[in-house]
C-alpha cells in the first residue's frame, strides 16, 4: 500500500510571516511552520509527496492573484488537493473568516485578504476526489462553520463539497497560539509544531498508515494537555480515512512511501529538511528585497535603487543555486 495521493494530486502551502501594516504582528514562527510542513510532506519516509506536486507560497501580496492561483490549481487536481495555511486570520464585518496576505489592510480584510468563500469556491470546483484544508490561524473554526452551513451557507452546500476534510488550529472565536517572540526565530507555531512532531513520531498501536481519524484525537489530546487551544475538524464522506502519512511508530523499513511507481533514492530526511528550510529563507529574503526595491523606486531614491538591485541579483543567484541543490537532493 502507498499513500493515497498520486500523480494527479496537489498540495498548496501558504505561509504569511511579514505584514505591511503594524496592526498585524509579524509571525516569525509562521515561516518555520511553512518550511516544516513542506519538509514533512516531502519526507519519503512519511508522506512522500514529490517536489512537482507541491506549490509553496511565502508571503503572498495579492489576495486576488492568490485566489486565482488557488482556484486554477484546485480545478486541475484529480487526486488529493491539500491546502495548508499559516498566518493571521481575520474576521470580516460579515463575521466571515478571511486569510490574510502581506498587504491585507486590517480595516478592510474583505477587500484585501483571501476570503474563505473564495477558498470554498475553489474546493467546490475542484476535480479532486479528496480535498483537505489545514488552517493554522485565528478564528479558523469559521471555515468549519461555512463548510457545514453554520456560517450563512445552506446545509445543501455540505453535499456539494464531497470528500472534504478541514482541520483547524482554533475554534471560530479563538486565537491560534504562537510561541513567545524570543522563541519564534527557530520554533514553529504551536499547532503546526505539535502536528509535525506527532506525525514524525507516529502513533503506537495504530496501523501502518495514519489517517486524520487517527491523528486528530491524539493531536487534540496533546494540545489540550499543554493548555493550548483545542483543534477542530469536520469531514464529509470518508475523507478522514485518507492515508496522510506512514506511521513512524511501526518502524517501517521501506525507503519511500511516495506516490511515484518508480523506485526512490534513499534521502536523509534531516538533510532534505535543511535544504528546504534554506530555500524558503532565501525566497523570503528575495521577496523582502524586491518589496524594498519597489518602494525605493516609487520614492525616486536612485542610489538606494542601485544598491538594492545589486543585493537582489546576489540573493537571486543564491536562491537559484539552492533550488538546484534541492532538485539534486530530491532526485
Amino acid at each position: 500500500m502507498r499513500a493515497d495521493h498520486n500523480g494527479g494530486s496537489r498540495a498548496v502551502l501558504i505561509g504569511v510571516s511579514e505584514y505591511d501594516h503594524a496592526e498585524f504582528t509579524p509571525i516569525r514562527s509562521a515561516r518555520n511552520s511553512l518550511a516544516a510542513m513542506e519538509a514533512m510532506l516531502r519526507d519519503p519516509a512519511l508522506c512522500g509527496w514529490s517536489r512537482d506536486q507541491l506549490t509553496v507560497i511565502s508571503n503572498p501580496r495579492s489576495a486576488s492573484d492568490l485566489g486565482i492561483e488557488l482556484t486554477e490549481l484546485a480545478r486541475n487536481t484529480t487526486g488529493v488537493f491539500l491546502l495548508y495555511y499559516v498566518g493571521h486570520g481575520k474576521i470580516t464585518d460579515r463575521a466571515d473568516l478571511c486569510l490574510t496576505v502581506s498587504s491585507t489592510h486590517p480595516a478592510h480584510p474583505q477587500l484585501s485578504g483571501l476570503r474563505w468563500d473564495t477558498v470554498r469556491h475553489a474546493f467546490l470546483n475542484s476535480g479532486a476526489r479528496v480535498r483537505v484544508a489545514i488552517l493554522d490561524c485565528c478564528f479558523a473554526g469559521r471555515a468549519i462553520e461555512a463548510l457545514g452551513g453554520d456560517g450563512g451557507h445552506t446545509l445543501a452546500d455540505l453535499a456539494d463539497i464531497r470528500g472534504s476534510y478541514i482541520l483547524t488550529a482554533a475554534r471560530s472565536n479563538d486565537a491560534a497560539h504562537v510561541p513567545p517572540p524570543a522563541e519564534q526565530e527557530h520554533a514553529c507555531t504551536s499547532f503546526t509544531g505539535e502536528f509535525r512532531d506527532l506525525v514524525r513520531a507516529g502513533i503506537a498501536g495504530k496501523p501502518d498508515w495514519l489517517t486524520f481519524s487517527d491523528i486528530y484525537p491524539e493531536l487534540r489530546t496533546r494540545l489540550r494537555a499543554r493548555g493550548l487551544p483545542a483543534p477542530e475538524r469536520r469531514g464529509t464522506d470518508t475523507a478522514d480515512l485518507y492515508r496522510f502519512a506512514a506511521n513512524a511508530a511501526t518502524r517501517r523499513t521501506t525507503s519511500s512511501v511516495g506516490a511515484s511507481q518508480h523506485a526512490s533514492i534513499v534521502v536523509d530526511p534531516a538533510r532534505l529538511a535543511r535544504a528546504v528550510q534554506l530555500t524558503v529563507e532565501l525566497q523570503e529574503a528575495v521577496d523582502k528585497v524586491q518589496a524594498n526595491l519597489a518602494r525605493a523606486r516609487a520614492a525616486g531614491e536612485t542610489d538606494r535603487v542601485l544598491d538594492l538591485e545589486k543585493e537582489l541579483a546576489g540573493r537571486q543567484a543564491l536562491l537559484a543555486q539552492a533550488h538546484k541543490s534541492l532538485r539534486a537532493l530530491d532526485g
